[in-house]
């Protein structure tokens, strides 16, 4: 454990949330920002390149502010590379059952609440939910397994936001009358080789340290995903742009998922199928920060011809995003393999063995540091757009308002700013007769 505890002299949080706000979801507060900009101040961090984070912690005897930190130093993974990039399997190590439970067995962890319980017993009862090959959708080179997940587990302990939960743990079981009422990560130094992670970028924490993270905060009022309750997500509805028998045609705003998920999250798909009485079947996908045309099938033959349109390549679609900072010339090809990141599986990252991804691009116009571009995507992987406009080895311009790979992060992450991406145009073959259908929804980013 790496955290010491630094003092936040004069610090009054006026908008500070009455639960402890999700680290994985949501813009954080302006209080938790200018808790970083103090604790950067002191001077106590030293590593180059990684991450930070602090635990926003009120003495519960006096009303002072105080923060634990801590920083977790980035290394570039060893092995062989390939066109500058490390292959997918090296970036996340493996330790054997064995070793894993000697070293796991003498880890106690301790929760806010008091409880405590070894390492090791938190793998077995966080094991017994998952499947054994833990690789799933676009896991392309990685082939996870248990091993994997050992050496996640135990790299989870140096993760800023695990390291600052123990140690506020010890500090309160010593007599402290400390309470932890937020918690903010972001990056400091050059960018990984096969991430996107820029300078000062605020980070949720990675998703194979949320389990632990939240049994460790058990007995504190959490905030359960902000985008569950936000009455401006909950108003949103697609809007029917075509409907013949076999299919519909939606546009889906940003902020709505295309397919029903977890944590209750209004999705397109079940609000369409309320507007329309039809029993409809998803047969292809935007990210729910994506906005734009999204078909859905109405019937069996509409099923099977749309998906067979997606597979064999016979739809086309255009993106118009609009990007951060002017990317160098006129248009082109972006090709490079990507993958999901085996320690945060939201994001995408660029590595040798991962799926084959190609995009077209062209330039419409550029001012005041932004540029307008239109993109062809010739696959579809996840996050395939925003991934190739952010990373040095596609146009290094992130997306405005991209909470996963823009500069600002996190902070992006608010529904009244949505994502710059919209899906603006497709062409696909009519399952009736196979005659072209043309959309177009073009959308002018106020």
């Amino acid at each position: 454990m790496t955290s010491r505890l630094i003092a936040l002299p004069g610090f009054h949080p006026e908008d500070l949330p009455a639960r402890f706000p999700s680290p994985w979801h949501g813009a954080p507060s302006e209080c938790l920002l200018r808790a970083r900009d103090m604790a950067e101040a002191c001077g106590h961090f030293h590593a180059d390149c990684g991450r930070r984070g602090l635990l926003l912690l009120r003495n519960e005897a006096n009303g002072e502010y105080s923060a634990a930190i801590a920083e977790e130093p980035f290394h570039e993974p060893d092995g062989e590379r390939i066109g500058g990039l490390p292959e997918a399997r090296s970036i996340l190590g493996t330790t054997r059952d064995d070793v894993f439970q000697r070293e796991a067995a003498r880890i106690t962890l301790t929760q806010l609440s008091g409880g405590s319980m070894t390492l090791l017993f938190f793998s077995e009862k966080e094991r017994a939910k998952r499947p054994a090959k833990i690789a799933r959708g676009g896991g392309a080179g990685l082939n996870l397994n248990f091993d994997h997940w050992n050496r996640a587990l135990l790299e989870a302990l140096d993760a800023p936001i695990v390291s600052n939960l123990l140690f506020a743990a010890e500090l309160k079981k010593a007599g402290e009358p400390l309470t932890p009422v937020g918690s903010l990560e972001w990056w400091r130094g050059a960018m990984p080789s096969y991430d996107v992670k820029w300078d000062g970028m605020v980070l949720s924490p990675r998703t194979t340290v949320k389990p632990l993270a939240e049994w460790l905060l058990d007995g504190i009022p959490f905030a359960s995903d902000p985008r569950a309750e936000d009455p401006f997500t909950l108003s949103l509805a697609p809007e029917i742009l075509l409907e013949k028998k076999d299919f519909i045609a939606v546009m889906k705003p940003s902020g709505l998922l295309s397919v029903p998920g977890t944590g209750g999250l209004p999705d397109a798909m079940t609000l369409a199928s309320r507007m329309t009485g039809a029993n409809l079947t998803a047969v292809h996908r935007l990210d729910m920060d994506t906005s734009g045309i999204l078909l859905y099938a109405k019937t069996p033959e509409g099923t099977r011809s749309l998906m067979a349109a997606f597979r064999e390549g016979r739809v086309q679609k255009r993106y118009r995003a609009l990007l951060e900072g002017i990317p160098a010339g006129e248009g082109g090809l972006i090709d490079f393999p990507i993958t999901t990141h085996p320690l945060d599986r939201l994001r995408q990252i660029a590595a040798a063995g991962g799926r084959p991804s190609r995009t077209r691009w062209a330039k419409i116009s550029a001012s005041n540091g932004q540029t307008l571009v239109d993109f062809f995507p010739l696959t579809g992987r996840t996050h395939q757009l925003r991934l190739h406009a952010a990373h040095p080895l596609g146009l290094g311009s992130p997306i405005l308002g991209d909470p996963y790979y823009s500069r600002a992060g996190l902070i992006a992450d608010t529904p009244e700013k949505p994502l710059k991406l919209h899906a603006a145009e497709i062409h696909f073959p009519n399952p009736a007769d196979g005659s072209e259908i043309r959309l177009l929804k073009e959308e002018s980013f106020p």
